[in-house]
Formats: C-alpha cells, sequence, structure tokens
C-alpha cells in the first residue's frame, strides 16, 4: 500500500486541478499524486471515495 496523505474510504468534495484520469478494468479514477480517487455519483452531485492504487 501507498502512504497518501488521505485516508482510504475517506470522501471529499472537490479535487485539485492538477489531478489526471486513469481507467483500470473499466473503472475510471482520479490520481492526484499519491492519491487515487473513484467517483461516486450522489443523485446529480459527485463525491470522490478515496481508495488504494488500483493497480
Amino acid at each position: 500500500m501507498v502512504a497518501t496523505s488521505a485516508l482510504i474510504g475517506s470522501v471529499v468534495y472537490s479535487l485539485p486541478p492538477s489531478c489526471t484520469v486513469a481507467t483500470f478494468d473499466n473503472v475510471t479514477y482520479q490520481q492526484c499524486g499519491d492519491a487515487w480517487y473513484r467517483p461516486q455519483y450522489v443523485g446529480t452531485s459527485v463525491q470522490y471515495i478515496v481508495v488504494d492504487p488500483p493497480y
């Protein structure tokens, strides 16, 4: 596991502008430095779940 400044499983509502999009096994993630986020839609809003790197 890679150490990140964000706790795995925590939720954030916005990401820094320097994130990049990555897709693994047909799942889209946002990579922001060493932190990985998976988008989760709640109604018309999006929130991001901190996850382990998908590779």
